[in-house]
C-alpha cells in the first residue's frame, strides 16, 4: 500500500521477468525506493541547469533580465546596452568598436543543400580540419517564414559543419525545425571576425543580434558560452620552447584533434612535464617561439610516430592503431581534404557509415595497407 506509481512501475517489470524467466529475482524494495529518489534527484538537478541556462536563476540572472528590457523597449542597441548586459564575463567595448563589428562583410550563401557550399566555406573561412580556425557569426533564415537564428563560435567552420551535417542534438527551437525542413530551406550569412582585440569579438555581435526580436528561433537572449571570452590559451610547445605546434583556448581540442587523454594532458599541464618526453604544455606564451607551419593532420602523424618509439613497449591492440585514410584518385579540388587520421578503426568504420557507406571493422582490415580502394579510398595504418 506505501509503493508509489514509480515504484510500482518497476515491481510489474520485476514480476514480468520473474514469469518470463521462471527465476527468483533478489530485490527489494528499499532500493527501489533508493533508485526512485535518485531519479527524482536528477531530475531536479537537471531543472536546476536549464533555469541557469536561460536565466532564471544564478549569477547572470541580471543580465537576461537587462536583454529582456531591451528588446521589450524595442530601442536601438548601443554599445552601452552591450557593456551592462555582458558585465559579469568583464567585456566592455567602445562605439566604434560595435560599429566595426556591425558593419563587418558577410558572405551569404543561398543554397546550402548544394556542392558549391563547402567550396564558399572553405574559401573564405577554410576547412574544418585547419589548424587555424576563423571565429564569426552565422545567422540562418528560414526562406519561407522569415524565421531567424543567430550563433557564434571561435571555431567557425569546425560549427558550421556540424549544422551542414546534421549532427546537432535537437534541441531548441531552431534545430529541430532544420532537421525538419532541411537545408534547402534556409539561407545561411556568415559573417568571419578576424580582428578580435582583446577580447572574443564573435561574443558580442552575437549579442548585438540576440538583443533583436526579429531572431524569433534564439530561445536564450544572452550569450550562452561566455566563459570562453576569458578562458586561457593553452599551447604545446617543443621541450625548450623555442617552437609552438599547436594552441588553442580550450583543452577538449588538444583532446579531439590530436588524440591525447583528458588524464595526460592534465597531468602534464599540471606537473610541467614533457608527453612522450618531447612535447610541453603551458599556458603561458612565448612570444620568441617559432610558430610550426604544420596542418592538423601532419601533427597527427607526427604525434603517431612518436608515440610508437616512446610506447614501444606497451601491448597494442591491431584495432586500436591509428589509420590514415587517402582519396584513391582525388582531384585537384580535393588535394587539401583528401586524407584523414583516425584513432582506432572503429572510428574510421563510424566515419565510413556515416557517408552512407557500407563498412565493417572485418572488411576494412582486410584493405588496410593493401593499396586497394575500398569505398574510394586507400587505408594505411599510421
Amino acid at each position: 500500500t506505501n509503493i508509489n506509481l514509480s515504484d510500482y512501475d518497476i515491481f510489474m517489470s520485476f514480476t514480468y521477468l520473474f514469469i518470463k524467466n521462471n527465476k527468483p529475482i533478489n530485490f527489494n524494495f528499499t532500493n527501489i525506493s533508493n533508485f526512485s529518489s535518485n531519479s527524482n534527484s536528477n531530475t531536479k538537478r537537471d531543472k536546476e541547469n536549464w533555469k541557469m541556462i536561460l536565466g532564471r536563476k544564478g549569477p547572470i540572472e541580471y543580465a537576461h533580465k537587462l536583454a529582456n528590457e531591451q528588446i521589450q523597449s524595442q530601442k536601438p542597441v548601443t554599445f552601452k546596452v552591450i557593456n551592462e548586459i555582458l558585465a559579469y564575463c568583464h567585456i566592455s567595448i567602445t562605439e566604434d568598436i560595435l560599429n566595426s563589428l556591425i558593419k563587418a562583410p558577410s558572405i551569404i550563401i543561398k543554397n546550402l543543400d548544394t556542392n558549391e557550399t563547402k567550396k564558399i566555406l572553405k574559401d573564405n573561412i577554410g576547412l574544418p580540419s585547419s589548424k587555424i580556425q576563423i571565429p564569426g557569426v552565422y545567422i540562418f533564415k528560414h526562406k519561407i517564414t522569415g524565421l531567424k537564428y543567430v550563433g557564434s563560435s571561435s571555431q567557425l567552420q569546425i560549427r558550421l559543419s556540424l549544422y551542414l551535417n546534421y549532427t546537432h542534438k535537437p534541441i531548441g527551437k531552431f534545430i529541430p525545425l532544420l532537421f525538419k525542413d532541411r537545408l534547402s530551406n534556409f539561407t545561411l550569412e556568415v559573417i568571419p571576425l578576424v580582428n578580435n582585440y582583446n577580447f572574443r569579438s564573435e561574443i558580442v555581435l552575437e549579442q548585438y543580434y540576440l538583443l533583436d526580436p526579429s531572431f524569433t528561433l534564439n530561445t536564450v537572449k544572452v550569450v550562452n558560452n561566455p566563459s570562453g571570452s576569458n578562458a586561457k590559451p593553452l599551447f604545446m610547445y617543443n621541450r625548450d620552447k623555442t617552437i609552438l605546434y599547436y594552441s588553442s583556448t580550450q583543452q577538449i581540442d588538444f583532446i579531439k584533434n590530436l588524440n591525447i587523454s583528458n588524464f595526460t594532458f592534465s597531468k602534464h599541464l599540471k606537473n610541467g612535464s614533457y608527453y612522450l618526453g618531447k612535447y610541453l604544455f603551458t599556458r603561458e606564451a612565448e612570444l620568441h617561439a617559432k610558430v610550426k607551419d604544420i596542418s592538423i593532420i601532419k601533427l597527427q602523424l607526427q604525434l603517431e610516430k612518436d608515440r610508437k618509439l616512446f610506447n614501444k613497449n606497451k601491448p597494442l591492440n591491431s584495432l586500436s592503431r591509428s589509420v590514415l585514410m587517402c582519396l584513391d584518385n582525388p582531384l585537384p579540388s580535393d588535394k587539401e581534404d583528401s586524407s584523414m587520421m583516425f584513432f582506432s578503426i572503429g572510428k574510421c568504420v563510424e566515419h565510413l557509415r556515416s557517408k552512407g557507406l557500407p563498412a565493417t571493422q572485418t572488411t576494412l582490415v582486410k584493405y588496410i595497407g593493401t593499396d586497394k580502394s575500398y569505398h574510394g579510398y586507400i587505408f594505411k595504418y599510421v
